[in-house]
C-alpha cells in the first residue's frame, strides 16, 4: 500500500510539512495510547511505529506497522475525538505531526491533498478489515499464515526454493501482530516445517508454497490488492 506522503506532488507534500512540527521519538517509546485525546497526526521522516489494540490479559494485537513517508493517527483524528489504538516507536524514529484544527484546515483548503486522503484512509479500512477477517475467520492457523503472506508482500524476494523473507521474523514477533501465544505460533510453525511449507535458514523464514497460504486464506475471495504488514 502505497505511503501518504508519496501520493503528494512536490507543492503538497511542502503544503503539509509548512504546517508540521519535527520530533523524535526513542524506541520503545509511546507516541499515543489508546484512549488518549486524538488530537495530532504523525507522519514518518525515518523509523518504524508499530499500531495496535490492547485485548486485556497482557495480549494485544497489530493493527500496522508504519514506515517512512507514511502516516498514522488517521484513526482518531477523522473518526472521533479520542485513538482507539496505541502506537509505539519500534526503532528510533523522527516524525511530523499536526494538529486535528492543521490538518482540517490544509484538507479543506487543498482538494487534491484532501482526495489522497480519502484514499489513503479508505485502502487503509479495507487492509485493516482484511486483517482482521484473517485474523477470526479462520482460526490461529489462518491467522499466523495472513502473517505470513504479509510479510511476503513486504519484504519476500522470489528464490527457486520460495518466497525469502529478507527480514529476520522470530515467533515472538508473529505472536505479537495476532494476539496467540508463542507456543502456539512455534506448533503451527513446525508443523508447516514438517509437511515442506515453509523452511528458516539462518533466521531467514523461506515461504515454499504460497499457494497452501493462499488456499486456506481464501484470497481469491479477498478484494485486498497488496496486504501487508
Amino acid at each position: 500500500m502505497e505511503p501518504i506522503l508519496e501520493r503528494l506532488a512536490q507543492h503538497e507534500y511542502s503544503i503539509l510539512m509548512a504546517n508540521s512540527k519535527q520530533m523524535s521519538v526513542k524506541k520503545g517509546e509511546f507516541i499515543f495510547e489508546e484512549g488518549s485525546t486524538a488530537d495530532h497526526l504523525f507522519f514518518i521522516q525515518q523509523g518504524e511505529v508499530r499500531i495496535f489494540k490492547n485485548l486485556g490479559s497482557n495480549k494485544d494485537i497489530t493493527i500496522f506497522t508504519r514506515n517512512i513517508n507514511d502516516g498514522f493517527g488517521e484513526i482518531g483524528i477523522f473518526s472521533g475525538n479520542y485513538y482507539s489504538n496505541s502506537a509505539k516507536a519500534l526503532q528510533d524514529s523522527k516524525l511530523y505531526s499536526i494538529t486535528r484544527h492543521e490538518i482540517e484546515d490544509v484538507l479543506a483548503q487543498n482538494g487534491r491533498i484532501g482526495l489522497h486522503f480519502t484514499r489513503w484512509v479508505a485502502e487503509n479500512l479495507e487492509a485493516s478489515k482484511a486483517k482482521m477477517r484473517d485474523y477470526i475467520a479462520f482460526g490461529s492457523e489462518g491467522a499466523v499464515a495472513s502473517v505470513f503472506v504479509r510479510y511476503s508482500n513486504t519484504c519476500g524476494v522470489v528464490t527457486p526454493e520460495g518466497i525469502e523473507l529478507t527480514d529476520p521474523i522470530m515467533i515472538q514477533d508473529i505472536s505479537k501482530h495476532i494476539a496467540v501465544s508463542r507456543e502456539t505460533v512455534s506448533r503451527i510453525v513446525n508443523k508447516w516445517k514438517d509437511q515442506g511449507i515453509i523452511d528458516n535458514q539462518n533466521k531467514h523464514f523461506i515461504l515454499k508454497d504460497m499457494n497452501y497460504f493462499r488456499r486456506l486464506l481464501v484470497c481469491d475471495q479477498c478484494g485486498v490488492e497488496n496486504c501487508a504488514i
